[in-house]
């Protein structure tokens, strides 16, 4: 398999995300840098990750006793468990190879980007680059890609429309109360969240297969 998305990126979604959820200043331990390197070695792809840690936080609030969930190895076990499920789609299903597989769900991703309420070159620029990836030839190349093209596409967004840039950045600030961290962690909670809140309030898609 080739590399999945680069290490900066990676954590950056997983340490904001984490925070996001937790609506309280954070600061990775050792052990959670740890964690997070052993799921990028194993080639966790970012989304079920992400999905894995949504389950914990959702479960743990709906439960009778609410826990305190101060560290990511909470989630190892949900992330192990809902991996074991995706596999299938890097392994490819009913004679099927994962690429093959893949073309309708690029197909269905920029179709939704085509829905969406950004600015009509942006959303058509960043619907062909998904479409074009039907060529890759493998998902782990395709997932990789993905994240650039998201990445690249928010950060036109925000350059296109100031005024809204300004507006989702206070927001950003008021979701997440940051006021202890430090400034490295700050940003890195920021970003992850900017980018959350831009996909949310322009209907986008998370651009990845693992949906």
């Amino acid at each position: 398999m080739t590399e999945p998305s680069s290490p900066a990126d990676y954590f950056l979604e997983i340490e904001g995300h984490f925070a996001m959820r937790r609506q309280t200043p954070f600061i990775l331990s050792a052990k959670d840098w740890t964690l997070m390197k052993k799921w990028r070695d194993d080639e966790i792809p970012l989304p079920v990750v992400l999905e894995a840690i949504d389950q914990v936080f959702e479960k743990n609030e709906t439960s009778g006793r609410r826990k305190v969930i101060s560290s990511l190895s909470y989630c190892r076990h949900a992330v192990k468990e809902l991996w074991e499920e995706r596999k299938e789609l890097y392994a490819g299903s009913e004679g099927a190879s994962p690429e093959e597989q893949s073309g309708p769900m690029l197909e269905a991703l920029a179709a939704q980007l085509e829905q969406s309420d950004v600015p009509s070159d942006i959303r058509a620029e960043a619907a062909a680059a998904v479409r074009a990836l039907s060529s890759e030839k493998t998902v782990p190349r395709i997932e990789e890609q993905l994240i650039e093209i998201e990445h690249a596409m928010i950060t036109r967004i925000l350059a296109a429309l100031p005024e809204q840039a300004e507006e989702i950045r206070a927001e950003v600030t008021r979701t997440v109360s940051l006021a202890k961290a430090d400034e490295k962690t700050r940003a890195r909670t920021e970003e992850a969240n900017l980018r959350r809140i831009v996909r949310e309030k322009f209907g986008l898609p998370r651009l990845t297969l693992f949906r």
